[in-house]
């Protein structure tokens, strides 16, 4: 099944986090430590953010939450005052502006909401991995698009009265384009776009959203995309053989593969197999004529990190210049791909200004 991108920001994300017990993809990984007093409270607050072992699915989080998140925000109080230097310390303070920003949207309490902000300022004023620092400036974009307040409701995502949405997402990405988390932070202003309803700022960030992967063909050699199909028309297909909406997507691929083929348009298919004979035998078994990559990390596929892929099958189209066209086309794969050749390659703007012409 197709999601929507999910990053570490937006109003549902513990909530999210806390229902399915999953880390979205965008996530940060946990630093590699020994075991010390710093690594046991992070433990802590992680399973007080954690969905309870045994709860049903469709049970109210709400009053758990309510429990819960207080106790997290203490345990982070409690780990700044005990291990102020601690590198775990980054992590969970990105887990307390996550549990802040839930709890003050629960109680409709500013006071709390404005601690998410502090807690948001002190990993930007840190030597935080540059990807929490991003998260935690998303956050802070977050809360100034729907600030709290007394009349907010859960789970409304509009922004508040009088905000520029557009103006703010789009001064956020800026700040990250010459960076390297520029995509990461141009998936995060494309997910509150998408989720405030603001579809223009939304298409004007996915036509901005480069497609750059380095990736390992079943012959071990490598391709990096786009440099090493520049002026194609590229399907990335996001599969496994163990997932049967994939599988069963293969004939329509077949089918288009050779109807587009021979306008310039390629299939890159990256495999979230584990299994490198598995995957082998399926590709020539189903005689599976396009490029097919696999990194054999599963879910944990960089470039499927990097992305933001949470459900599979996954169809992106990438344009000839190396631009995605679509990050969600499996529905209208066809009539994408006819937009992507149809569109004209937009040529770089001179850095020079051309030379004046002597007087006479």
């Amino acid at each position: 099944m197709k999601r929507s991108i999910c990053v570490l920001v937006f109003a549902g994300l513990v909530f999210a986090a806390f229902c399915s017990g999953q880390k979205p993809p965008l996530a940060p990984a946990a630093p590699a430590s020994q075991p010390s007093g710093a690594a046991v409270s992070l433990t802590k607050m992680k399973s007080l953010m954690d969905r309870p072992r045994g709860m049903p699915r469709n049970a109210d989080p709400v009053p758990i939450m309510k429990r819960r998140l207080p106790k997290a925000l203490s345990a982070l109080a409690e780990m700044e005052q005990k291990y102020p230097k601690a590198k775990e310390l980054h992590e969970a303070r990105l887990m307390g502006v996550f549990a802040a920003i839930k709890l003050s949207q629960i109680n409709k309490d500013l006071s709390i909401a404005k601690r998410a902000k502090q807690i948001a300022g002190k990993i930007l004023a840190s030597d935080a991995p540059d990807q929490i620092k991003l998260h935690a400036d998303a956050n802070l974009l977050f809360l100034n698009i729907r600030p709290v307040s007394a009349a907010t409701t859960m789970p409304s995502t509009q922004p508040a009265k009088g905000v520029d949405t557009t103006k703010l997402i789009l001064q956020f990405t800026k700040r990250y384009a010459k960076t390297d988390q520029a995509i990461g932070a141009v998936m995060i202003g494309m997910q509150i776009a998408q989720n405030v309803g603001d579809r223009k700022t939304f298409d004007k960030l996915l036509q901005q959203l480069p497609f750059n992967a380095t990736l390992t063909k079943l012959d071990g050699t490598k391709l990096n995309l786009p440099k090493d199909l520049l002026g194609k028309v590229l399907v990335i297909d996001f599969w496994a053989t163990w997932c049967r909406p994939c599988v069963q997507t293969l004939p329509h691929l077949k089918s288009l593969y050779a109807r587009y083929k021979p306008r310039g348009v390629e299939i890159v298919g990256i495999s979230l197999d584990k299994d490198p004979q598995r995957l082998k035998s399926f590709v020539a078994t189903n005689k599976l004529g396009w490029i097919i990559t696999y990194s054999g990390k599963g879910w944990e596929d960089p470039t499927a990190r990097k992305y933001g892929i949470q459900g599979i099958p996954s169809v992106w189209v990438i344009g000839k210049d190396g631009k995605v066209v679509s990050n969600n086309a499996r529905g209208n794969l066809a009539e994408t791909i006819e937009k992507a050749l149809s569109a004209s390659i937009t040529k770089p703007t001179p850095t020079t200004r051309p030379a004046k012409k002597a007087d006479k």
